[in-house]
């Protein structure tokens, strides 16, 4: 089996980092392919880069596991279905550093950074990915296909939506109940009990600016 790693910037070059740290004598993985429908590279770490649709002409279902590997929720979640409506299924990927709870629940696909914690009865919704550093409290949930940044909180029983973006250092309180492709700014912190889907979130305590239907979080 081996594994491919849908996308070659910044955050492919970190998932290969933690690969590397998760099995340095390739006994999970036989080794991986970077898979970019845009760039024109050939290589990346001595590992080979091709299009999706060329690795589908040589890699099937029982071949490779997939694993998504761009920051942008909605690229997130239009990589992930494109996998999935080809019948691969999708490796999660946690760095050694990080704890998780034995009681949470992580779903296809997930991606934890080094040195961050997931907490007791917590669930990671399929596709998540969550940056170095960060808190995922007791009982929270996190939608599918949702970015949570280096340093950020999500405390006990909140629950985010899916394709979720949360910028360094964002905070959500307790008990939360958030909508979907929400976006919290660098060092948002969400008092209320519930934000609406679509919105962008920025301040201490947090403040609130409705969202263009289809906007990214990178443009």
């Amino acid at each position: 089996m081996r594994l491919a790693i849908y996308g070659t910037g910044g955050t492919g070059r970190e998932v290969h980092e933690i690969v590397s740290a998760m099995d340095p004598a390739h006994e999970r993985w036989e080794g991986v392919v970077f898979v970019d429908d845009v760039t024109d590279a050939r290589e990346l770490y001595g590992s080979p880069v091709m299009s999706f649709e060329e690795l589908a002409g040589r890699l099937g279902p029982d071949d490779v596991e997939f694993v998504v590997a761009v920051g942008e929720p909605t690229s997130r979640e239009l990589l992930f279905d494109r996998a999935a409506a080809r019948g691969y299924d999708f490796a999660t990927i946690v760095h050694p550093s990080t704890f998780v709870s034995p009681s949470a629940r992580l779903g296809r696909g997930v991606v934890i950074k080094m040195q961050s914690i997931v907490s007791a009865e917590a669930v990671l919704e399929d596709n998540v990915f969550v940056q170095a550093d960060a808190i995922i409290g007791h009982d929270a949930r996190i939608g599918s296909h949702t970015q949570v940044s280096a340093f950020s909180h999500v405390a006990g029983h909140a629950e985010l939506g899916r394709r979720c973006y949360l910028g360094v250092r964002a905070s959500v309180r307790e008990e939360c109940r958030m909508g979907d492709d929400v976006v919290l700014a660098m060092g948002a912190v969400v008092m209320e009990k519930r934000v609406p889907s679509r919105v962008l979130a920025m301040g201490n305590p947090a403040r609130y600016v409705r969202r263009k239907a289809g906007s990214r979080v990178f443009s």
